[in-house]
């Protein structure tokens, strides 16, 4: 390990390979750390039954390096987690970025010294470095949080949480079986698990609207296929809102008939992955009446998948349009409540008491498991960096800079943390992106950035608090109009955070290109926003 570095970067995934791979490029000395064993960030961490890619693999890949493009084939068109957790070894191996990275290593402060404008970061278990500029990729949900339920110590059976996996298998065999939590990973997990096990139930407080994946095998046509259209595909990507390979229809839905639209949704749902959601009609984040006409072609399929009427009515969400949340992607999930052994309990008219020495006590029930699986979120966006004591000038802490909600300058610097970046923090569009697609934009415009910081010989960067401010009110004000603003309880304005939300929105809600066109026309002005020190 080097304890005197030009850079520091905390976390070893998608974000953390790809920052150490651009700063060597500069030419600067790195050092990385990471809380687990390996690299891999998200797809260390979650190895739990049925994890895979909601984006195609082919778009989720690195486009950085056309050896790598080519080197590699994906087995499937929204890979499993073991498959993808094999592609972030290999890049790691590849570009010689381990050596760099000290594993086993949490973050515990980052704390940056006034006189001699560096940074020192500390982890829990005592190893120090010195780095002028800190790089956090510490992702946008990866501090998993457990539910606030009285007892969860008690339990006596085994007990899992979705994002803290254990490496062994576990044996669901004729096992009585909890999911509490109803987001995209229970999805994942009850659908894989439900055919071993003895008895399973769901505990939904929220159901959710989820759409097929659709997922196959590549063949070794398709294979090849992919790697002659790799660029086109890349490009594609960059043209996009969400930078998926889905684009939306130019059309309002309101230019068309209500059979061409239906037989639009039913076009869009056999495609599978997110075509439903970021392939339609342009007005389907703003159109009441068109999420209310899609919500119910997707509860009419739940009522003809599921049949006891009770169960799907259950299944079919009450509280929420279409397209307002981040649909799961599911195969056979909804089939699964037809085995007998399968049920769903309605958190919202029987809500958890407690979790007992032997299971699971509600409202009016209790029920023994041998096995409770926690999948009960994170805090989003904000979670990691809050947890790491960061400290900026003059020993500001960020938990009190960002005590009325997160503040930042085009969602990569904080005013008053000079050298200190983001690289997928709050307010940019990381959560309606493909996520390696904003992971290369956001770190090549911050490479940019530290390029400008030493050609042009400034110690550091920081952004002001005049763009700071503004910058927050843009992404505030860029989900007015939509539907998801009418949806405040949800994570994406931070209202599931354990450790508290303000109710304010986390994101950019602009296209990923609108965002693109920002950050190059902030550089194009030699950076407007930040302030810099010589």
């Amino acid at each position: 390990m080097q304890d005197n570095v030009d850079v520091i970067i905390i976390g070893a995934g998608i974000s953390g390979l790809y920052a150490q791979y651009r700063m060597r490029e500069l030419g600067l000395s790195v050092q990385g750390f990471e809380a687990g064993t390996d690299v891999g960030g998200t797809w260390y961490w979650n190895r739990y039954p049925g994890a895979r890619f909601d984006s195609e693999s082919y778009s989720y890949q690195f486009s950085f390096s056309k050896e790598l493009v080519q080197e590699w084939a994906w087995s499937e068109k929204f890979a499993g987690q073991p498959e993808i957790e094999r592609y972030v070894n290999f890049v790691a191996d590849k570009f010689d970025l381990k050596r760099a990275i000290e594993f086993n290593a949490r973050v515990e402060s980052v704390v940056f010294d006034d006189a001699s404008r560096t940074w020192t970061v500390e982890t829990q278990n005592g190893k120090k470095a010195h780095a002028r500029f800190v790089l956090c990729a510490t992702g946008l949900l990866s501090a998993f949080q457990m539910p606030p339920y009285p007892g969860t110590e008690n339990f006596k059976g085994q007990s899992l949480h979705s994002a803290r996996w254990p490496k062994e298998p576990i044996d669901f065999t004729g096992k009585k079986v909890a999911i509490i939590g109803s987001g995209p990973t229970a999805v994942q997990i009850l659908q894989t698990i439900a055919p071993e096990v003895g008895e399973l139930k769901l505990f939904q407080r929220t159901a959710n609207w989820c759409t097929p994946l659709r997922n196959q095998p590549m063949t070794a046509a398709e294979q090849e296929e992919m790697k002659v259209k790799a660029d086109e595909i890349f490009e594609l990507c960059k043209r996009t809102a969400a930078a998926f390979i889905h684009d939306m229809d130019m059309r309002a839905s309101t230019e068309v008939s209500k059979a061409e639209r239906l037989a639009k949704y039913q076009e869009l749902y056999e495609r599978g992955g997110f075509a439903l959601w970021l392939g339609n009609f342009n007005d389907v984040f703003t159109n009441r009446a068109m999420a209310d006409e899609i919500s119910e072609f997707l509860a009419a399929k739940i009522r003809q998948r599921v049949k006891d009427p009770v169960k799907a009515e259950k299944l079919i969400p009450k509280n929420h349009p279409y397209g307002t949340k981040r649909p799961p992607g599911e195969k056979n999930y909804y089939e699964a409540f037809n085995q007998d052994n399968v049920d769903v309990v309605d958190l919202r008219a029987t809500p958890i008491v407690k979790i007992t020495d032997s299971g699971v006590e509600t409202s009016d029930a209790k029920y023994d498991f041998d096995i409770i699986i926690y999948c009960t979120g994170f805090q989003s966006l904000t979670g990691e960096l809050m947890r790491i004591d960061i400290r900026g000038e003059n020993g500001v802490a960020l938990k009190d800079h960002w005590a009325q909600g997160p503040k930042t300058n085009l969602g990569v610097q904080f005013a008053g943390f000079p050298n200190l970046f983001a690289i997928m923090g709050p307010h940019n569009p990381g959560t309606f992106c493909n996520i390696t697609r904003c992971v290369e934009s956001n770190t090549d415009w911050i490479t940019g950035c530290i390029r400008y910081v030493l050609e042009h010989g400034y110690k550091t960067i920081q952004a002001t608090p005049e763009a700071e401010a503004a910058w927050t009110e843009k992404c505030h004000q860029s989900v007015k109009g939509m539907l998801i603003d009418e949806m405040r309880d949800s994570w994406f304005f931070g209202n599931n955070n354990r450790d508290g939300g303000v109710g304010q929105y986390l994101m950019y809600a602009g296209s990923v290109p609108s965002y693109r066109a920002l950050f190059n026309e902030v550089a194009a002005k030699g950076y407007e926003g930040f302030e810099f020190r010589a």
